[in-house]
């Protein structure tokens, strides 16, 4: 490729002229014409050898630097790049290639028109009308009611071409596209599942229809011009699979070829192509066959290589969705395609509403000791590195969420972002949870017994007890109890990290005794255990009081405890607040200077959080107090009053 596309800005500029034209290109010194040659191949249409590259007459050496020697190639040079004497355009593959199709990665999603209305329209009589029939249809077809109700499991996905009549304007924009609604869609103006449903197919026909009704159309998936006469023509209609049953995943299996699926967490390669889903048409704006090519007119442009190999993804990991959606429904050589809203699976996807294109090349059949490519110890090394992976980057994200608890107060702002970060946390953790519990399963169906197994498998019993309490972390300033799942995660983490502590004390093993304890530190602090941590810690830091990390996860049960303290200083202010209810209820002024003192002392040792406060609103009762009539009752209520007030101005400050 031509190396200036990443990294830094290119010094010098170059034109090459080709047989179809000349372009200037920006490329980096040190790059070598072989690099300028790969972007060349697609338009010259022979493969990169096969291409002459001169400069003055010279022909330039493919593995030299541009500006070394003996290529010379200086800013503003003329290249000549041609097919080398006798060489066809059939040479570059052995079947005849397409002409590359462009990713159009700068098509936006169509722009939402501002509406008055946003509640979906009602037909009335008069709003479609069916003036004349300009070409017959083929085949008759009748719509299944079930289909569009809100809930189905089945939809009908129609393609259409359609003609503003008025204007002279075509959707879709260029011939190669139609465009593709499905009735019923409550995100649809309701005018065009009418207009359908008057159709056959392969039949065009002109309607009057609505501009009002026409109007609805928040997705941006129909025409909406200010327009009342249309010429419509229905192509197909096809049946798919609604995977949440509202509209917003529609699925269609072109081809599901054999009978092979595959499951959770199985390698599949696939080639996956993102268009946009537009009435003007569904464009290619991102592809994994993504190259760059130079050509003529346009310069260097991303284009689609229909030779590039097929890119791994595992299911069910969650990286890519809506891929994994179709790869778990279709076997090798099958195809689908998975039309989205703006609002579904919107993670590593462009925004919008777009069609992800995916054809199913290759699965690997490995699952285990007894199945086919099964290799023993190199396919249990792989998954613990793939879990190993994983767990890197959810405690990666973890520590990022903790340093930032540290060092600021959360915000409205910022609530969204650390939202997201926890779930990538506990996304990833999950990931590798599941690829230790697989691994370890993997050794038990294989039956070896040496310590090379035993020590493989105490390490993956740790880190899937690490893995398991990330999994169900919470984060956040003042987050809920923790819930069922979590507290049996972590005693089941810390049941594996009993049995790895003494494997690795049988075995002699101090390295992975020491992660062991390291791991079992983060179990106990998640835990709230404060008085095991602090055991673990000063074991840990008598064997190696070097160890950095050690300092940090002291500051952590600092923190604990101080937290801990807060959460039973809440629990002890609402059950002086009974008491104090009580007191003056009875008239009881000794006892209600009593019970104020002892708040007044938690206040201003900041024994209890503002939050906790407030949300009891023990403040209230301090004023009923004040209102007892006695002068001393009243001093020690206002004294509280103010401690209550520093405690929000600690707060607000984030201390």
């Amino acid at each position: 490729r031509v190396r200036r596309l990443r990294g830094s800005r290119p010094s010098m500029q170059v034109k090459v002229v080709l047989p179809t034209g000349e372009v200037n290109v920006p490329v980096e010194p040190n790059s070598t014409p072989g690099h300028l040659k790969e972007n060349l191949k697609y338009s010259i249409r022979v493969p990169p050898k096969q291409i002459k590259l001169t400069c003055e007459g010279r022909e330039l050496d493919d593995i030299k630097p541009l500006t070394g020697e003996p290529n010379n190639v200086q800013d503003g040079a003329v290249l000549v790049a041609e097919r080398r004497e006798g060489v066809v355009e059939e040479d570059m593959s052995t079947k005849a290639s397409p002409p590359p199709t462009m990713i159009k990665k700068e098509e936006p999603p169509k722009p939402k028109k501002p509406k008055k209305d946003v509640v979906r329209p009602t037909l009335v009589e008069g709003d479609v009308k069916k003036e004349k029939t300009l070409q017959p249809g083929h085949q008759g077809w009748a719509a299944k009611a079930a289909y569009l109700e809100a809930k189905s499991k089945k939809r009908h996905l129609v393609y259409l071409k359609i003609e503003n009549v008025e204007e002279k304007k075509a959707y879709p924009e260029h011939e190669d596209f139609q465009v593709t609604l499905a009735l019923g869609d409550p995100q649809c103006s309701p005018v065009w599942t009418a207009v359908v449903q008057l159709l056959e197919i392969g039949e065009r026909a002109r309607f009057t229809l609505s501009r009002k009704v026409l109007d609805f159309n928040p997705e941006g998936l129909a025409p909406d011009d200010y327009c009342s006469t249309w010429e419509v023509e229905l192509l197909r209609v096809l049946e798919v699979e609604d995977v949440m049953e509202d509209f917003q995943q529609l699925l269609e299996i072109e081809s599901s070829s054999g009978k092979e699926r595959a499951e959770d967490l199985d390698n599949v390669a696939v080639h996956w192509r993102v268009r946009r889903w537009m009435p003007e048409g569904t464009f290619c704006i991102a592809s994994s066959r993504e190259r760059i090519a130079i050509m003529p007119g346009y310069g260097l442009v991303p284009i689609e290589d229909q030779n590039a190999p097929p890119v791994s993804i595992s299911v069910g990991e969650g990286q890519q969705e809506a891929v994994e959606v179709i790869a778990s429904r279709v076997g090798p050589g099958g195809q689908g395609h998975l039309y989205l809203k703006s609002q579904a699976m919107k993670s590593n996807r462009p925004a919008g509403c777009v069609i992800m294109d995916v054809e199913v090349v290759a699965m690997d059949p490995c699952r285990g000791p007894g199945t086919p490519g099964w290799k023993g110890w190199q396919n249990l090394i792989n998954e613990r590195e793939v879990g190993d992976q994983w767990l890197d980057e959810a405690d990666g994200r973890r520590k990022q969420l903790e340093t930032f608890g540290t060092l600021r107060k959360s915000t409205e702002d910022s609530k969204s972002a650390e939202a997201h970060v926890a779930e990538q946390v506990h996304k990833f953790a999950y990931n590798a949870e599941r690829r230790y519990r697989r691994a370890l399963k993997w050794i038990d169906m294989d039956k070896k017994e040496d310590r090379k197994i035993q020590l493989e498998q105490a390490t993956l019993r740790m880190r899937l007890a690490k893995a398991m309490s990330l999994a169900h972390m919470r984060f956040g300033e003042n987050p809920a109890p923790a819930t069922p799942a979590e507290k049996a995660a972590l005693k089941e983490g810390r049941q594996l990290l009993s049995e790895v502590l003494k494997v690795s004390e049988a075995l002699n093993n101090s390295s992975v005794r020491y992660e062991c304890m390291k791991m079992n530190l983060q179990v106990c602090i998640q835990d709230e255990d404060v008085v095991e941590a602090r055991k673990v810690l000063s074991q840990l830091q008598e064997e190696r009081p070097e160890d950095e990390d050690l300092k940090s996860d002291n500051a952590r049960i600092n923190r604990l405890e101080n937290d801990l303290s807060l959460k039973q200083g809440a629990g002890t202010v609402e059950e002086l607040q009974k008491d104090l209810q009580q007191a003056v209820t009875a008239g009881d002024k000794p006892k209600v200077s009593e019970i104020l003192e002892t708040l007044l002392g938690m206040f201003k040792e900041s024994k209890v959080t503002y939050d906790a406060v407030k949300t009891c609103k023990v403040g209230k009762d301090v004023g009923n107090a004040m209102k007892m009539g006695d002068p001393d009752v009243a001093a020690l209520g206002r004294k509280a009053v103010g401690e209550i007030q520093a405690l929000a101005q600690r707060a607000a400050l984030g201390i």
